[in-house]
């Protein structure tokens, strides 16, 4: 496969890959030395002129606080596709496009329901972790009332034992003084 290196300027660049471009790079492809000798890989450009072609172009190197750009742009195919092979890939980037948009659609339900589960799953476990605290405080408030009752027992038998003793002891007293 035949190479020719064509120079252009950033702005052109930019121009032949279109405004509803989607680039990727393929792994599986051999990497290219550009002339500022840094190693490139072929990208796929999926504009409406060049759909699926492949291309090679500086990324630039940094000198100082900017980017600097050997403007070389060089196709890895050797002529754009034409006729029915155009309009197939135009075709097949548009079904591309499609899906990509309905699998981030699903993608983003999938992660809502699975937020909606995760909030279910915590709301059960508050619900659970409710009733068991609210049978917790009914057990509570049930030895309450027994203490209160068996207190309420207490106060009353010391202050009738205590008035018993008052009147035991009275009854000795007087006794004692009258003998």
């Amino acid at each position: 496969m035949e190479k020719s290196k064509v120079k252009m300027s950033e702005s052109d660049n930019f121009q032949a890959s279109n405004s509803d471009s989607i680039i990727s790079s393929s792994s599986t492809e051999q990497p290219v030395k550009c002339a500022c000798n840094l190693t490139t890989h072929p990208v796929r450009v999926w504009t409406r002129k060049n759909p699926g072609r492949r291309f090679v172009s500086c990324r630039g190197r940094r000198v100082g606080r900017q980017y600097v750009k050997c403007d070389i742009l060089q196709w890895a195919d050797q002529e754009p596709p034409h006729g029915w092979q155009h309009l197939a890939l135009l075709e097949a980037r548009d079904i591309i496009n499609e899906e990509k948009e309905e699998l981030a659609k699903l993608r983003n339900e999938v992660s809502k329901q699975s937020d909606q589960n995760m909030n279910k799953q915590i709301s059960n476990e508050l619900v659970e972790k409710l009733n068991g605290k609210c049978e917790e405080c009914e057990a509570l408030k049930r030895t309450v009332l027994v203490l209160t009752e068996r207190s309420s027992l207490l106060r009353n038998l010391l202050v009738g034992s205590s008035f018993g003793v008052g009147v035991v002891l009275g009854g000795f007293f007087g006794f004692y003084l009258k003998a």
